[in-house]
């Protein structure tokens, strides 16, 4: 029986999911709506039905799957999978890591969605094993994962990149969420 990764893109419109190889290929991809509704209260227990499901779908077990690596919009506390703020979910101090592993009884590793991102193309894209890259993401939101030295540079609470919350116009301009 061949043993999956999970990896998940959890944004504000949609969430992307996959089954991967410890190679990183991709076995199988797809995504659901993200429902933000009632500050974002259904978001993992829709995930982890979604796992089921797909999983189900495709004849395979629940023992073939390892782990998932969970990439969030916003500030991640690194040691807890801990959400400092996901504005565009309504999620402020949000324990995801725990959450995830409570539904799906899964080892859940999180970060934020950018420095995923920016780690996915260093190892299997445009980065082509570059030591130093920037990625920018423009969704619902817009962030960064910036590495350097072939390391994610976190910053203070985890924010490096969080380019959608800089300040552009000194006392004017609109405010984001």
């Amino acid at each position: 029986m061949e043993q999956w990764l999970v990896g998940i893109d959890l944004g504000g419109t949609t969430t992307k999911m996959a089954f991967i190889t410890e190679d990183g290929i991709i076995v199988h991809k797809w995504e659901i709506p993200t429902d933000t509704s009632n500050r974002g209260e259904r978001i993992v227990a829709h995930i982890a039905r979604s796992l089921d499901e797909t999983l189900a779908r495709l004849g395979g077990t629940k023992e073939q799957l390892l782990a998932i690596g969970i990439g969030a919009p916003g500030p991640v506390q690194e040691e807890t999978g801990m959400l400092y703020e996901a504005v565009n979910l309504g999620w402020k101090h949000y324990p995801l890591k725990r959450q995830l592993e409570e539904e799906t009884g899964l080892p859940v590793a999180v970060d934020n969605d950018a420095n995923i991102a920016a780690l996915g193309e260093m190892w299997k894209g445009a980065g082509g094993g570059a030591r130093h890259l920037l990625f920018v993401t423009l969704g619902t939101g817009v962030g960064g994962g910036v590495i350097a030295n072939g390391a994610i540079v976190r910053g203070t609470n985890g924010a490096c990149g969080e380019i959608g919350h800089m300040t552009m116009v000194a006392d004017g301009g609109a405010p984001c969420n």
